[in-house]
């Protein structure tokens, strides 16, 4: 630094005539100058450095004023981060109605694919898309020659067994004449014997005389042998009759069993000609089925089929159908309902359809049938509703055809109600519901049944299980429930318990809650399982 001075100081003193310059631009002032900057730069690092060691050295020894405090305020913190979350308690409900909604789609009353029962070109298509048609129409004719055949062969085969049948009449006829001569006979027969007994008794006695007379002297011994003779012979001729009677009777018999044999005859021939008619019937039911029939009254939807068309018997694998009709003048708007509604579904439910393509549209009526079991595939119950869908003259033909039937089954099931007009107008213009088209029923179920509910906004859901948020000594628990009833405010739930069964396996029981339950009903899965928080209660 001496030396700097110094040197600073001299050339300060005699500066060099050729190199005056302002001092402030000067190298060796700018470099003097860098130098008492890093200088003072470097130790006021040291100043620094120095005071915090003292400061910690001071901090180490002496007792901080500010640090008593501290613990108080960090549990005060802690204290303010818990969180209050939102808890109801169930409520018992009773007679809170539910409306339930879920997809429709509306379907055809019926709807039949008819398909070929024979092989064969197609002859003729007597129908055409929209065209209406009746019950036991043709709509198309395949042609099957060998068909027609067997028809006329059977038909041939009736004729031959009906003549087969009065040739056996005849027999019986000739059989029972035959018999009538028999007994005719034997009426005879019978009295040639009493002649031949008569004659014989006659020449018995004759023959007594003789002997007598002959034994007095009174005739010659040839005289008593001719008598002997003629009563021989008179013994004979009775046995003669008598063994004409036995004969009589015997074709008697004789004829009795061709009567039976004509009349058993008889009986094989109608027999034949029944078996005939069947394989008539047979044969003609086979030629049917080179005629596609309308099965009910409909309008025809598809068609596959032109004349010259080669078609395949559906009966010896698949094959297209050819012709579809549907009967739209009913139909059937049906849903799948989730097995917690199941229970409370019932015939007559009040149910509300909508359609999409309909806006503006809401037609009441009832449920007309449902099925009786919940289908394991997708724990759901199909319901449906039949709607009449044709104009004001046809349903009151329905409604008298209703009435007629003793049994009054005139739809799908055997005690339908006759279904509502789904449009209840005669305008020439109204809508009409088309097979295909979706939308919405919507039931009126009965209530929760005097048990605990909760707001539907306490169940939630994770990885497919339904959970509530309990909340027991000021901390969380998650359990898993099986949601038996919502209306999609309220929720009536069952909680599922895990208990060991005998077999060593766990298995799964349902609990009611209790109604003194703390629920969660806001951000559960924010708040979590096993949380610390603060409850408000809240009342819904």
């Amino acid at each position: 630094m001496t030396n700097d001075n110094a040197n600073e100081s001299n050339s300060g003193a005699n500066p060099p005539s050729h190199s005056r310059q302002p001092s402030g631009l000067h190298p060796l002032n700018t470099r003097r100058t860098m130098r008492r900057r890093s200088g003072a730069l470097i130790a006021g690092l040291f100043v620094i450095g120095g005071t915090g060691v003292a400061a910690g050295v001071v901090g180490g020894i002496l007792p901080n004023p500010f640090s008593p405090g501290m613990p108080k305020a960090a549990a005060s913190s802690a204290k303010e981060s818990v969180p209050t979350v939102k808890v109801v308690r169930p409520k018992r409900e009773a007679s809170v109605p539910i409306t339930v909604d879920q997809i429709a789609t509306v379907e055809p009353y019926y709807r039949a694919d008819l398909r070929a029962r024979a092989s064969g070109i197609v002859r003729s298509v007597n129908a055409d898309i929209g065209d209406k048609v009746k019950t036991g129409d043709v709509l198309a004719i395949i042609d099957v020659p060998e068909s027609d055949q067997d028809v006329a062969k059977c038909e041939a085969m009736i004729l031959q067994r009906q003549q087969e049948l009065k040739v056996s009449v005849a027999k019986l006829k000739d059989a029972k004449a035959a018999r009538d001569v028999s007994a005719a006979t034997i009426k005879q027969r019978e009295a040639d014997v009493q002649g031949a007994v008569a004659t014989r008794d006659l020449k018995k006695r004759k023959f007594a005389r003789f002997q007598e007379l002959a034994a007095k002297g009174s005739v010659v011994g040839s005289v008593v042998e001719e008598e002997e003779r003629d009563y021989l012979s008179s013994e004979a001729a009775v046995t003669s009759a008598k063994a004409n009677v036995e004969r009589a009777r015997a074709d008697y018999a004789e004829s009795e069993s061709k009567i039976e044999a004509a009349a058993a005859d008889i009986e094989l021939k109608t027999a034949q000609i029944e078996v005939a008619r069947k394989d008539l019937e047979r044969a003609k039911a086979i030629a049917d089925y080179a005629r596609i029939m309308a099965p009910f009254d409909g309008v025809v939807v598809r068609r596959t089929i032109d004349p010259g068309s080669f078609v395949q018997n559906a009966t010896t694998g698949s094959s297209e159908a050819l012709i579809s009709i549907a009967k739209v003048d009913l139909v059937t708007v049906s849903a799948k309902f989730p097995d917690s509604v199941a229970p409370s579904v019932a015939e007559n439910t009040p149910a509300l359809v909508t359609v999409d393509d309909l806006p503006g549209v809401s037609i009441a009526a009832t449920v007309t049938r449902f099925a009786p079991s919940v289908q394991n595939s997708d724990r759901t119950m199909r319901v449906e509703v039949d709607l009449f869908n044709g104009d004001e003259d046809d349903y009151r033909r329905l409604v008298e055809v209703a009435r007629q039937k003793e049994s009054g089954r005139h739809g799908k099931g055997q005690n339908d109600a006759i279904p509502v007009r789904a449009f209840p107008t005669s305008a020439a213009k109204s809508p009409r519901l088309i097979p295909g088209m979706t939308g919405n029923i919507r039931l009126t179920v009965g209530g929760f049944g005097d048990s605990f509910v909760l707001p539907n906004t306490a169940v939630y859901s994770r990885s497919g299980t339904s959970y509530i948020l309990l909340v027991k000594d000021g901390r969380t628990k998650q359990v898993p429930v099986r949601v038996q009833l919502t209306d999609g405010k309220t929720v009536r739930l069952a909680v599922i318990d895990k208990r060991k069964g005998a077999d060593g396996g766990s298995r799964d029981v349902l609990a009611e809650l209790t109604g003194q339950e703390e629920v969660v009903v806001a951000r559960q899965l924010e708040i979590g399982d096993g949380a610390s928080v603060k409850t408000g209660l809240s009342e819904w």
